[in-house]
């Protein structure tokens, strides 16, 4: 005991020596025994998946996703993510769709129902379907404006340039009895001296009524102001003529402007019948004209008048 006492560390050293020589046979067996069973282990290829998992495709459908440009679907004119359309109106300030008619006087709500492009500042005069009727032309007639087949009636291009309203060729010059003396206002003619019912030669009319009267002017004397009414034969057209003063002739001339397709001006005589492109196979007749305004017919719906305003430049 004194021995170990006096040779303390020593003794330390030796006790770890061997401690350490132990463990390391014991490590060393542990790992020949591993291996030998690794290398008996048979040997098994890794399971391949048909499919990636429900997880990773929901990954990559986000990923494709994030990469695509943002789709807009709203259809409404305005939302929260979608602006308000914005113009430049008439006054040359800010508009909106909702604030501003910008086609006037077609209402907004009926370009966005056609579809129509509302920014184009020609847009009225545009003709989508190819029909010959403008949109303006088609929102006047109720009509669509992208199908050819759905149009304003042709007439409604027709349009009135001017009335040449032609003084009538004969005058009622006298009257004594039941006779009349008729005059040409040219007095190139003999004067023709008729009865009721006579026909007035050279003419197409004859004397249908007589009716006497009388007018004081502004010196208060009374003014012979009979009147003869005159009958066309054809047509049983009657004109009024006032003794001694110039009548306005029925045979009144109109010079129509025509505007669909190419730009067409032509002259009517009243009563003569003239047809319309592309639908020469119906007539119709100038039953009327004034300075204002034209009457036409159609056949054979003679007893509903058209009324024909004026042109516009």
């Amino acid at each position: 005991m004194n021995w170990v006492r006096t040779n303390y560390e020593r003794v330390l050293l030796i006790a770890a020596v061997t401690i350490l020589f132990v463990c390391s046979i014991f490590i060393w067996r542990n790992a020949t025994s591993f291996g030998s069973e690794l290398s008996i282990m048979p040997w098994r290829p890794a399971l391949k998946s048909g499919s990636p998992t429900a997880k990773a495709q929901e990954l990559d459908a986000a990923i494709e996703k994030m990469h695509q440009p943002p789709q807009w679907t709203f259809g409404g004119r305005s939302g929260l993510f979608v602006p308000e359309k914005h113009f430049i109106g008439a006054n040359g300030l800010p508009a909106t769709l909702q604030t501003t008619e910008v086609h006037p006087p077609v209402p907004n709500e009926w370009l966005e129902q056609f579809g129509l492009p509302i920014a184009d500042a020609d847009l009225l005069e545009q003709d989508p379907d190819n029909d010959g009727f403008n949109n303006l032309d088609e929102w006047a007639g109720h009509t669509s404006p992208i199908d050819a087949n759905s149009h304003p009636e042709y007439y409604t291009k027709l349009k009135l340039k001017a009335a040449t309203e032609e003084p009538f060729h004969l005058v009622f010059s006298s009257w004594v009895g039941d006779t009349f003396a008729v005059n040409t206002i040219d007095m190139k003619q003999p004067t023709q001296f008729v009865k009721v019912g006579d026909p007035i030669k050279g003419t197409r009319f004859k004397v249908a009524k007589f009716v006497e009267k009388y007018q004081p002017n502004k010196y208060g004397t009374n003014v012979d102001v009979s009147e003869l009414t005159l009958e066309q034969e054809e047509t049983n057209q009657q004109l009024t003529v006032v003794k001694e003063k110039v009548a306005i002739s029925p045979e009144s001339v109109a010079t129509f402007i025509y505007t669909w397709g190419s730009r067409q001006e032509f002259q009517v005589r009243q009563d003569q019948e003239f047809s319309l492109k592309p639908q020469e196979h119906i007539k119709y007749k100038l039953v009327d004209v004034g300075p204002n305004k034209a009457v036409i017919v159609q056949s054979p719906m003679a007893d509903e008048p058209i009324e024909i305003g004026l042109f516009d430049p």
